[in-house]
C-alpha cells in the first residue's frame, strides 16, 4: 500500500477530505450565510448573491438544489451554464415536463407563452419554482459583444424580470462581485425586483474574508468527520488559526491549502502528518507545491474592475484607455502566470473558472500577442511570464 494511503488509514479516513470539489452536504457558517437566503424562498422575487472567485457561490446554489429536492412545495431548477433566453426556456420546460409527466415538448420563444405554462403548472400543483442561476456575470455587457449578443443579453434579463413577477417563481442569481450593477445597467427595472443583494465577503480582523475563524475551523472539521476522521485531527487549534489567517476563509483556498499542507506532511520522511502544528503550517506556506494565487485571497479588486466594462461607458473612459488591449480574463491569466511562474491550460481552467478549451484559446492569444512565453511541457504547452 502507498505511504499516502497508510496515512489516510491511520487517521480513519475513508478518502482524502480536501479535494477541491463541491459537496453541498458539507457546509460551514450556514446560520450567517444561509438563513437570510432561505427566508427569500417565501418572500423574494430576485435574490443576487455576489462574491469573488472561490467564495462558495456555486456551493450555495447546489445546497439549495439538494435541500429543495426532497418533497416540497418549492421545486429547484439549477442552471450552471452561461444563460440565454433559449437555455432558460428549455430548462424550465424540461422541469415542467418532468413534474407534470407530459410527453410533448414545445419550447416557447416568447416569455409570455412560457409564463402561461408556469402559471398553469402552479395552479395545478400548488408548487413554486426556485430558479438557481450560476455565473450571472455571463450576462454582463462587454465591448467585445456583437449587436446580436448584446440584444440576447438584454432579452434574457428582461425574461428574468417577467418570470420573477410570477407568484410561482423566485430567482436566485450568483455572480462575481459587481455583477448586480451590470444587470441594472442592462435593464434598470431589474433592480426594482431585487429583494436581497447578498455579499459573501465581509470585513474581518485580517481584512476581507468569507468564513470567519470559527467557521473556517468548522469547514475543516466537517470535511474530516464526513470521511471518518475525528474532530480536527491531525491539525491543532493553532494550526487552524494560521490557515484562516492565510486563506481568510475563502472556501476554495481553505481546501487547496489543506490539501497542500497534508501532501507535504504525509511524505514518507515527514513525521508531521501525525500532528500538524502552527509552525508546520507556516513551513508549508513557503514549500507547498502549488500556492493559491493572490487573486483567490483578494478577489474584490480584480472582480470589481471586471465590471467597469459592463456599462455603456464613454469611449474616452480612462479605464478603457488603459486596459483596452486585454480582456478581464486575459489580465487575470497574466496575473496568475506572474504568481505561479509557470501555468498550463488545466491550471488556468481551475483557477479562473473557465473550461479547459477556453483557457487553451486564451493562452494562445496571449502568446501570439507576446504577453507570455511558451515551451513544450510533459503533457502539452506550458506558459511563462515574459
Amino acid at each position: 500500500m502507498f505511504a499516502f494511503d497508510e496515512r489516510l488509514k491511520s487517521l480513519g479516513w475513508s478518502d482524502f477530505p480536501f479535494r477541491i470539489d463541491v459537496m453541498p452536504e458539507i457546509f460551514a457558517g450556514e446560520k450567517r450565510l444561509l438563513n437570510p437566503l432561505t427566508v427569500q424562498l417565501r418572500t423574494g422575487n430576485i435574490v443576487l448573491i455576489e462574491g469573488g472567485r472561490g467564495t462558495g457561490k456555486s456551493h450555495i446554489l447546489r445546497w439549495f438544489n439538494d435541500f429543495l429536492s426532497t418533497p416540497n412545495r418549492l421545486v429547484p431548477c439549477l442552471i450552471s451554464e452561461p444563460l440565454d433566453s433559449t437555455i432558460l426556456s428549455e430548462t424550465l420546460m424540461d422541469l415542467l415536463l418532468e413534474q407534470l409527466m407530459v410527453k410533448t415538448k414545445v419550447i416557447p420563444d416568447r416569455v409570455d407563452e412560457l409564463g402561461k405554462k408556469i402559471r398553469a403548472f402552479h395552479k395545478q400543483t400548488k408548487q413554486r419554482i426556485v430558479l438557481l442561476i450560476d455565473d450571472g456575470q455571463s450576462l454582463a455587457l462587454t465591448r467585445d459583444d456583437s449587436d446580436k449578443e448584446e440584444k440576447e443579453k438584454r432579452k434574457t434579463v428582461r425574461w428574468l424580470r417577467v418570470l420573477s413577477d410570477l407568484p410561482a417563481v423566485v430567482v436566485y442569481i450568483a455572480g462575481l462581485t459587481g455583477f448586480s450593477k451590470a444587470l441594472t445597467t442592462i435593464f434598470p427595472p431589474i433592480a426594482e425586483r431585487v429583494t436581497l443583494q447578498f455579499s459573501l465577503e465581509q470585513e474581518g480582523y485580517h481584512g476581507i474574508e468569507v468564513l470567519n475563524e470559527s467557521e473556517t475551523a468548522q469547514l475543516i472539521r466537517r470535511r474530516i468527520e464526513y470521511f471518518g476522521g475525528k474532530g480536527i485531527t491531525p491539525f491543532t487549534e493553532k494550526a487552524l488559526e494560521e490557515i484562516h489567517v492565510h486563506t481568510r476563509g475563502y472556501p476554495r483556498s481553505v481546501l487547496r491549502f489543506c490539501e497542500n499542507i497534508l501532501t507535504l506532511a504525509f511524505q514518507d520522511d515527514t513525521p508531521a502528518g501525525d500532528r500538524i502544528t502552527q509552525d508546520f503550517v507556516r513551513y508549508a506556506m513557503k514549500h507547498r507545491p502549488s500556492p493559491p494565487p493572490t487573486t483567490s485571497l483578494i478577489p474584490s479588486a480584480m472582480d470589481e474592475t471586471r465590471f467597469i466594462e459592463t456599462g455603456l461607458a464613454d469611449e474616452g473612459d480612462e479605464w478603457f484607455e488603459e486596459f483596452d488591449e486585454l480582456t478581464a480574463t486575459q489580465r487575470e491569466i497574466l496575473g496568475l502566470a506572474k504568481d505561479l511562474k509557470c501555468i498550463t491550460s488545466a491550471i488556468v481552467a481551475e483557477e479562473v473558472g473557465i473550461t479547459k478549451g477556453t483557457a487553451s484559446n486564451e493562452l494562445k492569444k496571449l502568446h501570439d500577442r507576446e504577453k507570455l512565453q511558451r515551451r513544450k511541457g510533459y503533457r502539452g504547452f506550458e506558459y511563462l511570464p515574459r
